[in-house]
């Protein structure tokens, strides 16, 4: 007892000696350093390609090339991804062409502003493609300067047979981007570059579906008249954390208008649409309040097939453990009672999604394309164009998937107006 009263006392003792000392520490205060001014770059001396030139070096869909030599960019910064619908992406553009430019930094807005000049050393790194296939409805993808991508040099060395997946990987590394990226000077909005306005016979030729590089690929573009044709699409994966791809379709929920599906009306004065997809994407949060509606129960997954008791649909079939790890097993019906629904399994995993909304555009067909991050994914696309009774102009990156016209939205206005649709609505 004596001990325990002795250990106490002195604990109390280095207690109060503590905070004694700590009262009388000199106090320390910091100031905050002086913020750098920004001082841009001017290398037009140095500057002997361009995005044409670039592009040109690309010979043959499905093979990378590096860039060798002494190559200095100069271009204009022309996209955002301050709403985030472009994300770890800058498209750049001069007197010749629009690329992307794979830069690898999300918030990249604080440091590459619209208007801004780039210079960029282009030695070492890499021209290539994305969205590529071959087949039935395949053609071109989006021409991309970064690095190359993981696996191509094996692959180009012939040391390995199997193709990689991705011709070019972000410069997303610091020494990397001061190595090839500069910033220039911020021009005026008068001297920037306006929107290019291609027309409806250029966005469906033979050129721009299998093209390599077609002028109208990789701009700031504006159209105007879209009248909506009531078609979208949306990929969802039941669980992302398992093989998604083409040969696990197991594993693939598909949101399209092949699917001859239209629900009652989700919002008072809104049309009856495909999937009930009205919003401009899906946010983590619209996906779970579609699936808990029951909006998608009788969808059928990507390869279709029934399960031990022929109940196909994301409703009412149950997850295979073969396939899943986890759920039931063929050899024990008994465990089919127990296992989990898709719809359940895709609750859990809900995640923000990309949805592909389809416009009519001067006799073509344009996918307007908005992530599920986009600070806009949860507006409501308005009653009006969605019935078909409003067109819309809107301002965004010209892009291309498989051929097919592909628009990365900026901005959005009923046609002929100047107020926009989302900005200041979130």
């Amino acid at each position: 007892m004596r001990k325990s009263i002795i250990a106490i006392a002195a604990l109390a003792a280095l207690v109060s000696c503590r905070s004694l000392i700590e009262e009388w520490q000199p106090v320390v205060t910091f100031s905050q350093p002086d913020k750098v001014a920004f001082v841009p770059v001017d290398m037009d001396d140095e500057v002997n390609t361009t995005i044409a030139d670039l592009k040109a070096l690309y010979k043959e869909h499905g093979k990378p090339v590096v860039i060798t030599g002494t190559k200095i960019l100069k271009a204009q910064v022309v996209s955002s991804d301050e709403d985030g619908n472009i994300y770890r992406e800058l498209y750049i553009q001069d007197a010749t062409g629009g690329i992307c430019l794979k830069l690898g930094r999300s918030s990249s807005y604080d440091d590459y502003k619209v208007g801004q000049i780039l210079y960029i050393d282009c030695e070492d790194l890499c021209i290539g493609e994305y969205g590529y296939k071959t087949g039935n409805y395949g053609g071109g993808g989006l021409l991309q300067l970064g690095v190359l991508g993981d696996g191509w040099q094996e692959y180009l060395d012939g040391d390995t047979n199997e193709v990689p997946e991705y011709e070019t990987s972000y410069i997303d590394l610091v020494p990397i981007i001061s190595k090839h990226i500069f910033r220039g000077e911020i021009l005026d909005e008068d001297e920037r570059i306006k929107p290019a306005t291609p027309t409806g016979a250029e966005l469906s030729s033979d050129a721009f579906k299998n093209g390599l590089a077609p002028a109208a690929v990789g701009k700031l573009t504006k159209l105007t008249g879209l009248k909506i044709k009531g078609e979208v699409f949306a990929l969802l994966y039941p669980d992302s954390n398992l093989n998604h791809d083409k040969n696990n379709s197991w594993n693939r929920l598909f949101l399209s208008d092949d699917d001859p599906m239209n629900f009652d009306e989700p919002y008072e004065g809104y049309p009856k649409y495909p999937h009930n997809l009205i919003h401009w994407g899906l946010t983590k949060r619209r996906t779970v309040d579609h699936l808990e509606r029951g909006d998608w129960d009788d969808l059928k997954l990507g390869d279709s097939a029934a399960d031990i008791k022929n109940n196909n649909t994301v409703g009412t079939r149950r997850v295979d453990a073969k396939n899943f790890g986890y759920g039931y097993i063929a050899a024990e019906p008994e465990t089919y009672d127990d296992a989990e629904t898709y719809r359940q399994v895709l609750i859990r995993n809900a995640t923000a999604q990309s949805v592909s909304h389809y416009f009519n555009y001067d006799g073509a067909e344009v996918q307007i394309r908005t992530s599920g991050y986009s600070r806009f994914a949860d507006i409501p696309i308005p009653a009006d164009v969605l019935d078909g009774s409003k067109k819309i102009d809107v301002i965004g990156i010209m892009s291309r998937y498989q051929g097919a016209a592909q628009f990365m939205l900026l901005d959005v206005f009923y046609e002929g107006n100047s107020t926009s649709l989302i900005k200041d609505v979130y």
